[in-house]
């Protein structure tokens, strides 16, 4: 059983990272490390040290754990880098710049950071001068020259930090009220602002990063929801990496759209306010054989973005489960229809509804939680159905909850191939399935 304020990692070979409470209950936190059959790991764990606080970990791309540590002004803050065995590597840790630690007479407050492809660690923090500022440390735990940087400006919070493949920088820059623009910019490894960067967009948008350097934008135009949004309108533009808006774009539709999804071909996919599913190509046209009608595709506040599994296919969760090809036919076997509903109880005064988002196996398997039983008895169960849409053998699992008292969260599989499962809230339990269907041990 964990805290519901743990953090967890995926790492290689299988292993979970968390932040959570140490073994004895008290204030200080522990990084653990554990194997697929939930055994701790040599080396670990790691005990905050007294008065100091860890951020959430993250797995680089060679498998190294970033953590970042904080203390109280004095202190300041550091970042660690531990390898497989709990220790940090060679260079490691390192101590941020001494006005880079916190506000003045204030604890600090560690942060996830983010990693690019060549390890290189990003870390945002507000600077005792002011303002939030962007630090990089290179894989050596050296501050790369140019750095840290201040994206935004007065009046301005910066937001959605993301990494290129070619280690570029991009964050949103957002207004704090007012009529005030947003812009997307996107800095190089040199802390330098790339050619046509920033770029404006409407204050309420958010991006995704597509395939050969290009960004797909979307925005909620004329939004005047209040507990949900309900826009006018959804416009989506793809941007080239100088920042140019790529011909045939933006491209928009009518009410609330979900977010998009972009496939390795650079098409842009996502689910209208009239639950239909749109695939434009990277010129903006609508391809042959879409839209596509999914009923019940649009629920609670404005659709749910469809999903997108590692061999191409177009998943979208409705009051069944499509899987549409790249020409937008169903796959052969599809849909899936579950014997019982994909949206759980609620949790919350204010409960919008939605279905669960599907995870999806190395070998194509999905898996779905799937609710049965009425208000008062409900049970869930997690289902895993092959590329013909089938539930495979050992399946479906039911798990050792009550679903009307306990919530369960999006599942998730790690690179060794195994289902993970939060459920609860304070303290939650974390189950793991093997493709079998059986829990691991």
């Amino acid at each position: 059983m964990f805290d519901d304020n743990s953090q967890l990692a995926l790492g290689p070979n299988g292993t979970i990272y968390i932040l959570d409470r140490d073994a004895a209950g008290s204030d200080q936190r522990e990084i653990v490390a554990l194997d697929p059959a939930g055994h701790m790991r040599p080396g670990w764990p790691i005990e905050e040290p007294p008065g100091s606080r860890f951020g959430a970990p993250v797995v680089g791309p060679d498998g190294s754990v970033y953590v970042e540590e904080c203390a109280d002004l004095k202190s300041g803050c550091g970042l660690h880098r531990f390898d497989a065995t709990g220790r940090d590597l060679s260079g490691w840790p390192i101590e941020l710049p001494s006005d880079f630690a916190c506000p003045a007479n204030d604890r600090c407050g560690p942060n996830a950071v983010d990693v690019g492809p060549d390890g290189t660690a990003f870390v945002s923090r507000y600077r005792v001068a002011g303002g939030l500022h962007f630090l990089a440390i290179d894989a050596a735990g050296k501050i790369r020259p140019g750095w840290p940087i201040e994206p935004g400006s007065k009046g301005m919070w910066s937001s959605s930090a993301q990494i290129g493949a070619d280690g570029t920088l991009f964050i949103l820059n957002l207004p704090d009220g007012g009529a005030r623009p947003a812009n997307l910019a996107a800095y190089g490894p040199d802390g330098q602002l790339r050619a046509g960067w920033p770029v404006t967009v409407p204050g309420r948008s958010d991006y995704l990063l597509g395939p050969e350097g290009t960004v797909v934008v979307w925005s909620l135009i004329n939004d005047v929801g209040e507990l949900c949004s309900d826009p006018k309108r959804t416009n989506f533009t793809v941007l080239g990496s100088d920042g140019r808006t790529l011909p045939g774009w933006p491209r928009g539709s009518t009410g609330y759209a979900s977010s998009p999804v972009v496939g390795a071909d650079g098409t842009v996919y996502y689910v209208s306010a009239t639950a239909k599913v749109y695939a434009h190509d990277r010129t903006g046209k609508v391809k042959a054989g879409w839209p596509v009608a999914v009923p019940g595709a649009g629920s609670g506040c404005g659709p749910e973005p469809p999903a997108l599994a590692p061999d191409g296919t177009i998943y979208v969760v409705g009051d069944e489960i499509a899987a549409l090809s790249l020409d937008g036919r169903s796959r052969p076997g599809w849909p899936y229809r579950p014997a019982g509903s994909l949206t759980g109880p609620c949790f919350d005064s204010e409960c919008f509804g939605g279905h669960g988002t599907p995870a999806f196996g190395p070998n194509g398997t999905v898996y779905l939680v799937v609710y049965h039983g009425d208000p008062g008895a409900v049970r869930a169960e997690v289902v895993a159905i092959d590329q013909q849409g089938q539930v495979k053998p050992g399946w479906p699992y039911r798990l050792p909850i009550d679903a009307n008292t306990v919530s369960v969260s999006t599942p998730s599989v790690s690179p060794d191939g195994r289902l993970l499962i939060r459920t609860g809230f304070a303290p939650f339990l974390l189950l793991t399935l093997d493709p079998d269907g059986r829990t691991s041990h």
